[in-house]
């Protein structure tokens, strides 16, 4: 019996190659702590299996859209299989053909421009020429959003048009395109229709390439009445918890409007999930297995205030799962650290962006550095790690407000705390769609160029760069994120070596920059390190 559909989360490459300083590698392969052991267990040299890789990091958990397209499709009773990252499971793609898919899903959630779409569907079509691909999700939408501008050249120009869809230049190999942000209605007439041998091309909220032109469908309203989208864990197939780690939501969206931010938002798919379902959910995934969760909100909980309520409930129901979120500094000001930490929670995203406050007016980030450090300090003191994410170059930046950022980032490494700093330092990128793209907002800030090559008043793309290899080189107490270490291999350290692994890896991997490292040497290190 053919399969209805083959679901694809994302391509399973690395977006941030190149953009950010080499972390460091042993033959060839990323240090995470599991690779490490390995490497010190064989004198100096990674031999092959290395035990626990690929399991229990936060890089192996699947993808929540993929999950969310499973589960959708299969409640509408379509037979449907889930590849999470498509070029690391190609051969198992390859095999599920045998089951003859009517069609292949691709959700563009994780893409970010038109070049990985077209990768990505040219390879499946290398191995299945005629499948029907169906490509929906934010990056689709997104496109539309830029091709409802078209008219305004300065606004999509030539490299915009190379980089988003439907504009007509090397367009990918691709049958519909479902444009909509909630768009699993639409998802489920496409397969319906493809099992009935029935023509596609009128479905409400669709686009295809018909010759060298793009049809659109009428637009209808598909998010006032979307359909329930609560995912059933229990019945779920046991590989979907293979790695020991998932993604969950405690809400959708958020309220706030950075002005480097290009999401597409509306405000009727913005939302709160009680918490007796949050304990729900996650007493159903202890239950299969899942023993760390990543909450994947863009701001937990959209920065509300019940969060030591949360962790407080947490505690009573015996929830034993470990956590990781991403949250607003000024959400976790008048948290209980100490609460935070006995409720499971290991590690805290914070997007800082800048630690300097008209840098942070500029970006509409409506933050105080002040509050920064305080909750800095405040959960790496309860061994809660932080990991911190910084642009370098947004408009207005110069050198004095770059190095008093990069002076921060040293002022709350403390080294004498439990909990580790970590942080990812990323040059600012002139995305359409985001507030500073506008074309107002270019001409106050002299702003000119595209993505990662811009050049506006007071700095350019090169040395907003420069800034970063700097501060990458010259911070000692913190390091840069890894998200493929073994969590349970870490957590089997003592606090202390924990803490001398990491800066041990950063040391290693500033030196690597400057040239090759003697095996002795790393072997030494890490030996120190770890024991």
């Amino acid at each position: 019996m053919a399969l209805d559909a083959i679901i694809i989360a994302e391509s399973g490459k690395d977006v941030t190659e190149g953009i950010i300083p080499e972390r460091l590698k042993l033959d060839g392969r990323s240090s995470s702590v599991q690779v490490v052991q390995n490497y010190l267990e064989h004198h100096g040299q990674v031999i092959p299996p290395v035990a626990g890789d690929g399991l229990v990091s936060w890089w192996s958990a699947p993808k929540l859209n993929g999950i969310h397209l499973f589960n959708y499709l299969t409640k509408q009773n379509f037979d449907v299989e889930l590849i999470n990252k498509y070029f690391v499971e190609r051969d198992v793609f390859r095999d599920l053909l045998y089951q003859e898919p009517r069609a292949v899903v691709i959700s563009s959630t994780f893409i970010r421009r038109k070049q990985a779409l077209r990768d990505l569907t040219d390879d499946i079509r290398s191995l299945a020429p005629d499948i029907f691909i169906i490509v929906g999700g934010s990056f689709v939408y997104l496109s539309y959003l830029m091709l409802q501008r078209g008219h305004d050249k300065d606004y999509v120009t030539p490299q915009a048009k190379d980089d988003f869809l439907f504009f007509g230049n090397n367009e990918p190999s691709v049958d519909l395109y479902i444009v909509s942000l909630l768009g699993e209605q639409t998802l489920y007439h496409a397969l319906k229709r493809i099992k009935q041998s029935r023509s596609v091309n009128d479905l409400p909220n669709s686009a295809r390439l018909k010759g060298n032109e793009y049809i659109f469908s009428k637009r209808i309203d598909d998010i006032s009445s979307a359909r329930d989208t609560s995912i059933d864990w229990r019945s779920l197939p046991d590989s979907i918890f293979s790695s020991g780690v998932l993604p969950l939501q405690s809400s959708r969206g958020c309220p706030y409007k950075c002005a480097f931010c290009n999401f597409a938002r509306d405000h009727r798919l913005m939302f709160k999930k009680p918490i007796s379902q949050l304990v729900d959910e996650l007493k159903a995934l202890s239950s299969r297995g899942i023993r760390y969760i990543w909450f994947v909100d863009d701001n937990f909980r959209l920065g509300s205030s019940d969060l030591n309520t949360v962790c407080q409930r947490f505690v009573a129901e015996g929830i034993e799962i470990k956590w990781m979120t991403m949250v607003r500094a000024d959400t976790m000001k008048d948290v209980d650290a100490e609460l935070l930490r006995r409720s499971g929670c290991i590690e805290v995203q914070l997007g800082l962006e800048s630690a300097h406050q008209q840098i942070l007016r500029n970006m509409n980030k409506k933050a105080d550095p002040n509050v920064y450090s305080q909750v800095v300090e405040k959960l790496l003191g309860a061994g809660i790690n932080c990991s911190c994410y910084f642009i370098f170059g947004f408009p207005g930046e110069t050198d004095e407000t770059a190095l008093h950022t990069r002076g921060f980032i040293a002022s709350i490494e403390h080294p004498e705390l439990k909990g580790t700093l970590s942080w990812t330092l990323i040059p600012f990128s002139l995305v359409p769609m985001s507030p500073i793209y506008e074309i107002e907002m270019r001409k106050k800030y002299e702003l000119i160029g595209y993505r990662r090559d811009w050049k506006h008043r007071t700095m350019d793309s090169d040395r907003a760069k420069e800034h970063i290899k700097e501060a990458f080189s010259e911070l000692e107490n913190s390091c840069a994120i890894y998200r493929g270490d073994n969590l349970d291999a870490l957590l089997a350290l003592p606090p202390y070596n924990r803490k001398k692994f990491f800066i041990c890896r950063q040391n290693l991997s500033k030196a690597a920059l400057k040239g090759p490292i003697k095996r002795d040497q790393i072997v030494r290190s890490f030996t120190e390190a770890l024991f």
